[in-house]
C-alpha cells in the first residue's frame, strides 16, 4: 500500500506513507474484528458453530 500511496501522492516522505498506510492497515484490522464481534454477539438462535466459523473467516480474509 505505500508504494500506491507514494504514486499517488509523490510528494509525500515515505516515512509519511509508512504511517498513513499503517494507519490504513490498523482500521481495516479494527473494522474486520469489530464484525467478528457482532457476529458472536448475534442472538443464540445461529448456532455456535455457525458464529464460530463466521466470525473466523471474517478475521482470516486478511491473511489471503
Amino acid at each position: 500500500m505505500k508504494e500506491w500511496i507514494i504514486g499517488v501522492c509523490p510528494e509525500i516522505a515515505e516515512w509519511q506513507a509508512e504511517m498513513i498506510a499503517e494507519a490504513a492497515q490498523n482500521s481495516v484490522l479494527a473494522e474486520r474484528e469489530a464484525c467478528a464481534k457482532v457476529v458472536e454477539d448475534y442472538p443464540h438462535w445461529i448456532g455456535l458453530t455457525a458464529k464460530a466459523e463466521i466470525s473466523n473467516a471474517i478475521r482470516a480474509r486478511g491473511e489471503r
